[in-house]
């Protein structure tokens, strides 16, 4: 926990103290005076780096509780900022803590709006701290810092009316469930020790002043804690008691303050504000009454240390990344010898091995081309099942079709129907100089069974058959090789039409050239 500077500021006098490594170090007192603002002057001078906390013990404080529309946000922001204008003109030293919210239908939200009414009374003590460069976290008044305090006491009712002795007086300080709701300093003769008859009085005072206000009902139940820093109050809870039947009275004793607090005897007797001076040191309150000119060197040493610790962040990631990526580099540079070791041995042990082999017929290129041959061959090689696939579907279609012969070829030139050119090149084989691309083409030979003699009927089950094919997408061209009947009207008769053929078997063959589309 960083050094702090705690200060308790009250008409009388300055209350200075040290707080180091998370505990309540030292501390010093400076009367109101000039005399004593020139001893703080100089004792500020041996501090450097340190950030100041200011609690205000006062007369001049003022408390009001208030409810506002629910809001979020800027709108909230824009609420509170124009009620404290409105509530406290004349001092900057102002600040809101929200309390929950109200119970009715709307839900509004409720405020403690508190201010202190005598800037003066801190200003020149500021001003002293801000011309040695001490930023400033906040301005604070002791009744806020004691809120905590509340936590650790053996108290559990709603209300609660906490009460304390200081140099300026008695302290009597009233929570509403939990929360601060007013306080209230009573002066006392600072010529005599106050007797206990008068310490119980102001307590039914305050209790007076609460059903005034209306904020505690006198047939309410109060709870009375007396905080006995040095065991000097023992019989104040029953004269209250004896003067208010119905309070209730608990005693907060030297021993119970040390214990439940964690603040030391001697850091205890060091003044009387030293107890809320570590409460101040352990936990700052959120009700901060310093306005944004007092504040901004504590904001800019924020900015600081943040940056510091941002950069001190990047570099630790920075050096981690640069050990990371230096034993990756060794464990790299270690596998890549370790493989080299490997390899080595791999080839003087394949070096040995082969020693024994006899001579190979050729070179090692020569097998490489051979390898490489193979796969183009392997790549360009073509197989009839597209082809038989096609026919296969087509006569499926085709019942009367009788396949009697499949011929395939794969290559420049077209499949034909005479064995005698099977070699021949198609018409426009060379026509434009460069030599056409490689397909399949196929040859069907079939007949038509049964046949009785329809010529006609054979011959349209033949175009049937041959334009089922062309319907296929990898089909280019289907071409009719051979018919039953030749029907062209060129081709001259021939036969004798006096033999008999009633005993002759009679058959409709036709031969179909099938040309597949090349490959893409």
């Amino acid at each position: 926990m960083a050094d702090k500077l705690l200060l308790s500021i009250s008409a009388a006098q300055v209350t200075a103290a040290r707080w180091r490594g998370g505990r309540f170090a030292t501390s010093e007192v400076f009367a109101n005076s000039d005399e004593g603002f020139a001893q703080f002057t100089d004792y500020l001078a041996a501090l450097a780096g340190v950030t100041a906390y200011v609690m205000v013990d006062a007369v001049e404080e003022d408390y009001r509780f208030e409810t506002l529309p629910h809001a979020f946000g800027r709108d909230r922001a824009e609420l509170v900022a124009r009620k404290l204008k409105q509530l406290f003109r004349n001092t900057p030293f102002a600040c809101a803590t929200q309390q929950g919210r109200d119970p009715g239908k709307r839900r509004d939200d409720r405020y403690l709006f508190v201010a202190l009414t005598n800037p003066e009374l801190v200003q020149r003590w500021l001003a002293a701290i801000a011309g040695r460069g001490l930023p400033v976290a906040g301005v604070y008044l002791l009744p806020m810092v004691g809120e905590p305090l509340l936590a650790r006491l053996p108290a559990k009712g709603p209300n609660v009316l906490m009460v304390s002795l200081h140099g300026p007086g008695l302290r009597l300080v009233f929570f509403r469930d939990r929360h601060l709701r007013i306080s209230r300093l009573a002066r006392l003769d600072t010529a005599a020790t106050p007797g206990l008859q008068n310490l119980a009085e102001e307590v039914t005072n305050t209790r007076l002043y609460l059903h005034a206000l209306r904020i505690l009902t006198l047939d309410e139940h109060l709870q009375v804690v007396i905080v006995d820093r040095k065991d000097e109050l023992g019989g104040l809870a029953e004269t209250i008691a004896r003067d208010n039947p119905n309070l209730e009275c608990l005693r907060l004793t030297r021993a119970d303050i040390i214990r439940d607090v964690g603040i030391t005897a001697p850091a205890l007797d060091s003044s009387s504000d030293a107890l809320y001076l570590h409460l101040l040191g352990s936990r700052a309150p959120s009700g901060n009454l310093a306005p944004s000119s007092v504040t901004a060197g504590f904001r800019a040493h924020q900015l600081r240390r943040g940056a510091y610790a941002m950069s001190g962040v990047a570099a630790a990631v920075l050096l981690a990344w640069a050990g990371a990526n230096a034993l990756q580099a060794a464990s790299l540079g270690s596998d890549a010898q370790d493989a080299e070791r490997r390899t080595a041995q791999q080839q003087a042990a394949y070096a040995q091995v082969t020693q024994h082999f006899p001579a190979a017929p050729t070179s090692a290129e020569n097998l490489r081309r051979a390898v490489e041959v193979y796969d183009r061959l392997a790549q360009s090689a073509r197989t009839p099942d597209a082809a038989m696939a096609l026919v296969s579907r087509a006569l499926e279609n085709h019942p009367a079709v009788v396949l009697k012969t499949l011929g395939w070829r794969y290559g420049r030139a077209d499949i034909q129907a005479d064995a005698s050119r099977a070699g021949a090149a198609p018409a426009d084989a060379g026509r434009a100089g460069t030599p056409a691309p490689r397909h399949e083409s196929a040859l069907i030979e079939g007949e038509i069974r049964p046949f009785r003699g329809d010529y006609r009927a054979a011959i349209d089950s033949i175009n049937a058959f041959a334009q089922s094919l062309r319907q296929s997408p990898g089909v280019a061209e289907v071409r009719v090789a051979a018919l039953p009947l030749n029907i062209n009207p060129a081709t001259p008769l021939a036969g004798n039409t006096t033999v008999e053929t009633r005993d002759r078997p009679v058959s409709a063959e036709f031969k179909l050239i099938v040309v597949m589309r090349p490959p893409a």
